[in-house]
């Protein structure tokens, strides 16, 4: 059996999983605390002993590859961390990620690699979820910050004229402010008034006027900023994911008349970035 080892590193833990081709999680995902705030090699040990956790239950035979999905700022090719006063990993930064990582586990010529987390998800539900019967995709994770990626034919866009710079749309400008600030959690809560979203979803959903109209006019204020985006890059569908996507029924149907195309939202869950984890493994031969 045929599998990658795939990792979904957070602030405070890191979901794991062992993914086959067909996009089949192998028993069960784990999830393991960590603490980012630790010194360089304590953290590399705390991945290393998630990976070779997954290696002793599965074997090395049928290992293809490593995969982690990290947050940025981060050079995922080189895999070098460029996190700095975010309060966590600082001190990963300017380390070689991949070559700690290389050193301390038993890969032979397997391949270990990096994507950034948002697109990590996208990319799963691209390949194994709600957009694998689109070609041309914007994909948004809506959390504690607002990730993207621009998909076309099964391949993240990270340039060109219809495409922000890395395909992320977090900084891009709306209305006086940045994306990341109106269209993620933090957004959403100064909105409502509220910290606590999953309150304010269940007075919604029982009839509070007042919050299920600050849901609507999240969802067409989202669709208003992506429009330009999808129609320069002739986008056909729109993934929402991440934990506002779990009040979709509150907000989906005005961002969909916002878009003018079929907005979806994913399929996976949480799941969904140790999936295009794993694609990052079974759709590259370099």
């Amino acid at each position: 059996m045929l599998y990658a080892i795939t990792l979904d590193v957070g602030g405070s833990s890191v979901k794991s999983g062992s993914v086959t081709p067909d996009g089949q999680i192998v028993g069960s995902t784990r999830t393991t605390p960590i603490d980012s705030s630790a010194s360089a090699d304590a953290i590399l040990n705390a991945f290393t002993a998630i990976i070779n956790s997954h290696i002793q239950q599965h074997g090395l035979d049928e290992l293809a590859g490593v995969a982690l999905g990290f947050p940025g700022p981060f050079d995922y090719e080189a895999g070098i961390s460029r996190i700095t006063g975010l309060e966590k990993y600082e001190a990963l930064y300017g380390i070689n990620i991949k070559a700690g990582l290389a050193s301390r586990l038993n890969l032979g010529s397997r391949p270990l690699r990096f994507r950034n987390d948002a697109e990590a998800a996208i990319m799963g539900e691209c390949r194994y979820g709600a957009g694998k019967n689109y070609q041309r995709i914007i994909g948004v994770t809506l959390g504690t910050g607002f990730g993207s990626a621009f998909v076309a034919n099964g391949v993240p866009q990270i340039s060109g004229d219809n495409v922000p710079p890395n395909g992320w749309l977090y900084a891009e400008m709306w209305r006086g402010q940045r994306a990341d600030d109106i269209f993620s959690i933090r957004g959403l809560q100064a909105r409502l008034g509220s910290d606590d979203l999953k309150q304010a979803a269940d007075q919604a959903r029982h009839g509070d006027e007042t919050t299920q109209q600050v849901f609507q006019q999240f969802g067409s204020d989202l669709g208003d900023f992506l429009l330009p985006y999808i129609r320069s890059f002739q986008a056909e569908v729109v993934l929402t994911l991440g934990g506002i996507a779990g009040a979709f029924d509150l907000f989906g149907s005005h961002l969909e008349a916002a878009t003018g195309i079929p907005v979806r939202p994913g399929e996976h869950g949480a799941d969904a970035a140790l999936l295009g984890a794993a694609d990052l493994i079974f759709s590259r031969s370099d």
